[in-house]
């Protein structure tokens, strides 16, 4: 381009020359020589005009030059920008997605047994023998798995089935509304859930360091689970308190399935106070029985006080004692049960646990009141001696081998055999179980 402009500058520079020489000459002397530089100059002239258009062919060639190469980019970034807003959308969807998977804790655990039980031999009766057998099964004891569908901090809901023997039930289906507005964090809960009473009866059994709950929780809590509603709130910083409503039966009763025959419902009242190392719960209930449709309604109450303690007292793991107690009416009859448990992990893999309960369906004397002898007063009680060794077989799986002797306190032809004024079962239990 540089060359173009220099020969037009050299060209018109010439024109000008000549044509100055020109004027000088043409009052000297007319002759030719102007034609001749009149032709010339057209000749120039038409050089310039086509090395014009070629220099405008040039730059309109360097402009399509140029301009390629951007069109090409910014077709390439338009369909990119296309290809990032598509995978946008499918971001949104997928985190859409993501946060209502994370609304919703899938969890539960199963228990496979083997079960081997051995009776003592007893007379039924004077001259009858025992038809009781030793017997061995394997079973699922327990199959189960828990939704738990959070969709706000304001409201959550849970359903909870079994899938255990030869069975499907359901164990828990509820829902519960929670206020952000005060320092005391309200809950109501409303539906099929646990008693909120003492420890034991809330303790899931797959944390549970021996097989089965106490006597006295399958006696006075048969099932655990109930339906109604509950209030929980905590007053003061590590106080706890529940105030529940119910229909009194529990969801194992035969006779009434789901359903309470009775007006009045039942109360639950429950405080705990967590010392860090220590927690100390007291617990009240209160209400009325039926034992058939035609039968009278019976009153019933039930005061507990339970006892916890965590600690590492000693190098190789940490120990856990829990106690409790509870004390009551049922069906006019004066009832008390207990238990107390000593859990010891050795490492990180093994622990060993030894339980002592029992219960008394019936601790009065007074044999007028209730038509009976002194002896079926004494020797009424069950009691269960339970030992256990556990060991993680990794972060999901436990195996636990467990003894336990259960003893019958009875006055079954007490002339005849007085030595069996306690007779025994002795079961030996073998259990895997697998948490998720």
């Amino acid at each position: 381009m540089r060359k173009v402009k220099v020969i037009v500058t050299s060209l018109a520079i010439v024109m000008v020359c000549q044509t100055a020489f020109a004027q000088r000459s043409r009052t000297s002397k007319p002759d030719t020589a102007v034609i001749n530089l009149q032709l010339r100059m057209e000749a120039l002239t038409s050089q310039v005009n086509s090395l014009g258009q070629e220099l405008s062919a040039a730059k309109e060639q360097l402009n399509k030059q140029e301009q390629t190469p951007v069109q090409a980019v910014e077709e390439k970034v338009s369909a990119a920008h296309d290809k990032l807003a598509g995978m946008d959308e499918r971001m949104l969807t997928a985190e859409s997605d993501i946060a209502g998977i994370k609304k919703l804790k899938v969890s539960g655990y199963i228990q496979t047994r083997f079960e081997y039980i051995n009776h003592d031999k007893i007379d039924t009766a004077a001259g009858s023998t025992d038809s009781r057998t030793d017997s061995s099964w394997f079973y699922v004891r327990r199959g189960r798995i828990k939704f738990v569908y959070t969709p706000s901090a304001t409201s959550q809901y849970c359903i909870y089935p079994d899938f255990s023997k030869n069975t499907v039930s359901l164990k828990e289906a509820w829902i519960t509304l929670s206020e952000p507005w005060t320092a005391m964090k309200f809950n109501l809960t409303m539906g099929q859930m646990n008693w909120p009473f003492g420890v034991e009866i809330e303790r899931s059994s797959s944390v549970r360091e021996v097989p089965e709950r106490s006597v006295m929780s399958n006696k006075l809590f048969k099932g655990e689970r109930d339906r109604g509603v509950k209030l929980n709130f905590t007053p003061v910083k590590n106080l706890g308190v529940d105030l529940g409503v119910y229909n009194g039966y529990g969801v194992d009763n035969s006779t009434f399935t789901w359903f309470d025959p009775t007006k009045p419902k039942d109360f639950i009242g429950r405080v705990k106070y967590d010392f860090g190392m220590v927690a100390l719960t007291g617990s009240y209930y209160e209400g009325f029985e039926k034992t058939s449709a035609a039968s009278d309604n019976f009153y019933k109450n039930r005061m507990g006080g339970s006892f916890e303690l965590y600690n590492q007292f000693l190098p190789i793991g940490g120990t856990a004692v829990l106690a409790e107690a509870i004390k009551g009416v049922t069906q006019t009859k004066e009832v008390l049960g207990y238990y107390a448990m000593v859990v010891q992990n050795i490492g990180n893999k093994l622990g060993v646990a030894f339980r002592v309960d029992s219960y008394d369906p019936n601790t009065s004397s007074d044999t007028t009141k209730y038509a009976c002898t002194a002896n079926d007063l004494t020797f009424d009680q069950t009691s269960n001696l339970s030992a256990a060794v556990n060991y993680w077989w990794d972060d999901a799986v436990r195996l636990t081998l467990a003894l336990d002797r259960t003893l019958y306190h009875t006055d079954m032809a007490l002339g005849l055999h007085p030595k069996y004024n306690t007779y025994q079962d002795d079961k030996i239990t073998m259990q895997m179980q697998i948490k998720f």
